[in-house]
């Protein structure tokens, strides 16, 4: 099955880490769930974090992309589901 097209632009950032953190990541990488190197396992671990603090309902609502079809969902409508 093939992954739907991102409708979203990517924007690069650069981040600057202890050695500690990127120790951290590294032994991420080592289950081979998180990318092949410690910035690939920055990428998953911040774009899991954002879903979970979004499920959580502690980040606010981003407006749907547009031509998109989606609908914006409130924190607490995901919960009754």
């Amino acid at each position: 099955m093939s992954k739907a097209k991102n409708l979203l632009k990517t924007d690069e950032i650069t981040l600057s880490l202890n050695s500690q953190t990127i120790w951290h990541l590294e032994r991420l990488v080592e289950t081979g769930l998180y990318g092949n190197n410690a910035a690939e396992a920055a990428k998953v671990v911040i774009f899991d974090h954002c879903k979970l603090l979004i499920g959580q309902g502690k980040l606010g609502d981003v407006p749907p992309i547009a031509g998109s079809g989606a609908k914006p969902v409130g924190a607490t409508e995901i919960q009754a589901t």
